[in-house]
């Protein structure tokens, strides 16, 4: 077993462990968007796309690894069967995890469809609202002529 290919392969199975814990981050980040405190909902955003930025870099290097040491693990399984084993259950874990994600993220998109949908509903009455009000005055300001008031005074 060459050393330095040892080395890859501990380094991959390390690269899959952080995999799963920025994943595990992102699936909190995404239930706390369950919640929909919009305030806060650009910033969970923001923080999400970092770490996604992180991962694809991960994957990268995973990737660079995995053709370095493809050919040994290949030809000399029964050496790296402990790593390939723990590699095994970390990509399991990291596909669950993000098949939840997925899941998370379908419903919070829903969540924020119903919310916008609500949110131009009220501005759209809102300037309804704005505008009949606003015609009602006018109305009423161009109808109101001195001679037909009421209130005429006749001492004049």
């Amino acid at each position: 077993m060459n050393s330095n290919n040892s080395v890859y392969v501990r380094m991959m199975v390390d690269v899959l462990k952080r995999k799963e814990k920025i994943l595990q981050q992102i699936l909190e980040q995404t239930k706390e968007q369950e919640d929909v405190d919009y305030d806060r909902f650009q910033e969970l955003l923001d923080e999400k796309g970092r770490r996604i930025d992180e991962l694809n870099q991960i994957d990268e290097g995973f990737d660079a690894l995995f053709k370095k040491v493809e050919k040994e693990i290949t030809a000399h399984k029964e050496n790296y069967l402990t790593e390939i084993a723990t590699m095994q259950k970390l990509i399991s874990a990291v596909s669950d995890l993000g098949l939840r994600i997925q899941a998370l993220e379908a419903q919070n998109s829903e969540r924020f469809k119903i919310y916008l949908a609500s949110k131009r509903k009220q501005i759209h009455d809102y300037h309804v609202n704005s505008q009949t009000a606003s015609r009602y005055y006018q109305n009423m300001a161009n109808s109101h002529r001195p001679e037909q008031s009421y209130y005429f005074n006749e001492k004049q």
